[in-house]
């Protein structure tokens, strides 16, 4: 039997859109302290070959490009969001109409220094989980990095993270997201939960948009307390440490 999500991610564009970010521009995303490159790439060097596997609109890519990076690569397995990528890079990013599994065949060991493999791994099917972990780690260099980000089932507002998307077929807690890439073959210390508070900051200009920062804030701060006492009042243990709606590793090898 065909796979039902092929038929969705031929025409994935239209729902894509209706999902992500506004897509600021990279003086507005620094300007402003949007959340859009993640805040630990300042420590890759510029000539790092970084892929992003599952480069949608190619968005993230963009940014990466104007704040310096050289050696950038992108891989989706939709056509129409390859074809939107190709257009808002420009040609100045190789973007690769593939399935992930057939792109990294022919991936030599060690062709990327990180991968960025973000809301992806939820998509691919249990029986394919670790052996896809296996090959991202394979195709990194030594010391190099791989970004995982998935939605968060300790979330209380799983539902509708894990749910919104019907090609969504694996769930994750950080627990089960450490077991998953110690099987592929990463330690347990070079995995790193990546979690931040909201960045705050002041702009006369930007006065709205600087306080609601600081609600944002807060608003992070009550969520952690509502889920510990929660997760306390049920005996949940170990406690979870992420309670946002996404849950990010960064794993090195």
């Amino acid at each position: 039997m065909s796979d039902p999500s092929r038929e969705i991610f031929d025409h994935y564009k239209s729902y894509y859109e209706g999902k992500r970010l506004a897509d600021e521009p990279l003086d507005r995303v620094r300007a402003l302290r949007l959340e859009r490159i993640p805040r630990w790439i300042e420590q890759i060097p510029k000539e790092a070959r970084i892929l992003d596997a599952g480069c949608a609109t190619g968005y993230l890519l963009s940014l990466l490009r104007d704040s310096g990076y050289t050696r950038l690569s992108g891989v989706d397995v939709s056509a129409e969001l390859v074809d939107a990528a190709r257009r808002r890079l420009g040609g100045q990013v190789a973007v690769h109409l593939s399935d992930i599994h057939d792109f990294l065949a022919g991936t030599p060991d060690g062709g990327f220094d990180v991968i960025l493999f973000h809301h992806v791994l939820e998509h691919v099917p249990r029986e394919h989980t670790v052996p896809l972990l296996r090959e991202l780690r394979r195709c990194l260099a030594p010391g190099g990095y791989l970004s995982v980000k998935v939605p968060n089932a300790l979330c209380l507002g799983a539902g509708y993270a894990c749910f919104v998307d019907f090609t969504h077929v694996v769930h994750f807690t950080e627990n089960s997201l450490q077991q998953v890439l110690e099987a592929a073959g990463f330690t347990a210390k070079h995995c790193v939960l990546v979690q931040h508070p909201p960045q705050l900051f002041w702009s006369w200009r930007h006065v709205i948009r600087a306080l609601l920062r600081i609600l944002n804030r807060i608003r992070w701060h009550v969520n952690n307390v509502m889920h510990r006492l929660l997760y306390r009042l049920v005996d949940v243990f170990p406690m979870p440490k992420v309670f946002e709606t996404e849950i990010e590793v960064l794993a090195q090898r």
